[in-house]
């Protein structure tokens, strides 16, 4: 008699315990669930390139205004065999364009490159995109390019730090030579991080 009457506070308790680790369960997978598809970000500047609160860009640039000039001035032949390019400066046409995000302008480099025999290898330099805002011009992204080029097709990422109407913002490109040869136009496609609060 005295053990029948302890096994039903007994079922009683193990059900209760039951029920509460179901739910703890249930709550747990729901907020599993909301985190997948609600990253948390402290700000937008937090947030890796391709997250769901960076805008995706497409585009395109070229060396059109102020293409290529391979003179002695900015091209030395190292005793090594290697052509070092230093400082070169490159000036074309860019668009990008995504959801909310147009942009149209120019792009300027400080070209730099040190090339073996077959004219492959790295590549690095200063990046500015200016744009014609209120009717003037003015800087709207500055930044760094790095990347490599095989047989002067050339390849790498372009990052870059918002000024003006962008300021705060982050803009991050690959940039692909359409090749075959020094075609000098390239395809872009990357992320821009508005700046936190847009």
């Amino acid at each position: 008699m005295n053990n029948k009457s302890n096994e039903l506070p007994k079922g009683v308790a193990q059900s209760a315990t039951r029920r509460g680790t179901l739910k703890n369960f249930a709550l747990g997978v729901s907020l599993v669930a909301w985190l997948v598809t609600h990253p948390v970000f402290l700000s937008a500047a937090d947030a890796p390139i391709g997250s769901p609160v960076g805008i995706a860009v497409t585009g395109n640039s070229d060396w059109s205004i102020v293409p290529a000039n391979l003179t002695p001035q900015f091209v030395f032949d190292g005793i090594d065999g290697d052509l070092y390019v230093r400082h070169l400066p490159l000036v074309g046409r860019i668009t990008l364009a995504g959801r909310s995000v147009s942009i149209q302008g120019r792009i300027s480099a400080d070209f730099n490159g040190d090339l073996d025999a077959t004219y492959s290898g790295p590549l690095w330099a200063p990046v500015t995109i200016t744009a014609t805002v209120d009717g003037s011009k003015a800087v709207i992204f500055e930044g760094n390019a790095i990347g490599s080029t095989v047989g002067l097709v050339s390849t790498g990422t372009i990052k870059l730090s918002g000024r003006g109407p962008y300021e705060g913002a982050k803009l991050q490109l690959e940039f692909t030579e359409i090749g075959p040869g020094n075609t000098d136009t390239y395809t872009l496609k990357g992320t821009l991080i508005p700046a936190s609060g847009n």
